[in-house]
């Protein structure tokens, strides 16, 4: 978790122990450099961690209780006992999130009067989620992670995060190198073929790409599904959707972000380096737009038809061929006579092109694309 978390949580984030050994001590050794922790403990005591900065406040540690049930946003528990459970009821009663590692037993499974309404589902947790926090089955990597994304959702949720924010924090949770690579296209397939060619592109893109590309979706059905499942293994593929909604995807990382659709659709329109359209309606414009609009690179498949050949106020820009691509590739994307391998592989490579593009790519990383 310690590990995990800092980059999920958002740059504003910081992390707070009481300064006592065992979990808080953990945590505080082994969460990035310690320049966000800080260890709170009554005056004139120190922790000893030699990582984070030492903080004093309250004469006594049941003062100092008092103190850090108050001074959090968000809380995380780990086994513990009536202590825990204590700073958690302070915590949960006056409105704090707290996110209780439920398979660790002790007060963080509802013991020693642990307040209730912190073991059920919070709305910026999916079930899918908040099942990992409670099960014995699942690898510690699976409940670790899932704890992180509950908790980067608790983030949004608690600052109510404008757009620009959330895309901040979705960025750092998918690597802050990463070429972010979305998919947008109908909820429905219209088309003969369209099937057809999102499975040959999920195939062929993620080589083409190169390796710190990632891929998000919105988590919704038909072209976005049908991209995430026949992408690679998965390990790539980040599904976006409003706090507390799952994809049911079976593939992909979920993440929250937005209290609603259109909240998503706004993120999903700022978050990305590149968009790949397939058919589409007027949603599918409106996120193109907002994407077009800043200067992200818009790769249409213009073939499939609806919002990607320019319907429902489709940027036109973004019909033309961009620099990155050559003029028999894009007109691939277009041509209703190329074969589904054909236009795939063309858009394919222009998304190369436009990754490479996009971050002005060295010889040497060009080199190692290519390869």
């Amino acid at each position: 978790i310690a590990e995990k978390i800092e980059s999920v949580a958002g740059s504003k984030a910081v992390f707070v122990t009481g300064g006592m050994p065992g979990v808080q001590e953990t945590f505080a050794k082994n969460c990035g450099d310690g320049s966000r922790v800080w260890n709170l403990l009554p005056l004139g005591q120190s922790s000893g961690f030699g990582r984070g900065t030492d903080i004093n406040a309250g004469a006594d540690l049941e003062e100092r209780k008092a103190i850090f049930g108050l001074v959090g946003h968000i809380y995380i528990t780990v086994e513990g006992g009536p202590g825990v459970s204590q700073e958690a009821r302070a915590a949960h009663a006056r409105g704090a999130s707290v996110v209780p590692l439920m398979r660790t037993g002790g007060a963080s499974s509802g013991l020693f009067e642990f307040p209730q309404g912190a073991l059920q589902k919070p709305p910026f947790s999916t079930e899918e989620q908040w099942s990992l926090l409670a099960s014995n089955t699942a690898s510690v990597d699976e409940s670790a992670a899932a704890l992180a994304v509950v908790v980067g959702g608790a983030v949004a949720y608690s600052r109510k995060e404008t757009a620009e924010q959330a895309a901040d924090r979705l960025r750092s949770e998918m690597g802050r190198d990463a070429c972010i690579i979305c998919i947008l296209g109908g909820t429905e397939f219209r088309g003969s073929d369209s099937e057809a060619l999102v499975k040959a592109i999920a195939e062929k893109i993620e080589s083409v790409a190169g390796s710190k590309a990632v891929f998000v979706t919105g988590g919704m059905p038909g072209v976005q599904e049908t991209f995430a499942k026949n992408c690679g293994d998965g390990s790539r593929v980040w599904n976006l959707l409003p706090l507390g909604q799952s994809s049911g995807f079976g593939r992909g990382t979920d993440i929250n972000a937005g209290a609603d659709l259109e909240e998503r659709k706004a993120i999903f329109g700022l978050v990305g380096h590149i968009y790949i359209t397939v058919e589409g309606g007027p949603g599918v414009s409106q996120e193109a737009r907002a994407a077009h609009a800043r200067g992200a690179s818009v790769v249409p498949l213009m073939r499939t038809g609806g919002a990607s050949s320019g319907l429902f106020e489709f940027p036109q820009g973004a019909l033309q061929k961009p620099p990155f691509s050559t003029e028999e590739q894009w007109s691939l994307l277009a041509s209703n006579t190329a074969s589904v391998d054909e236009s795939a592989a063309a858009l394919a490579v222009v998304v190369g092109g436009a990754v490479a593009y996009s971050r002005k790519e060295t010889a040497e990383q060009a080199a190692d694309r290519l390869r």
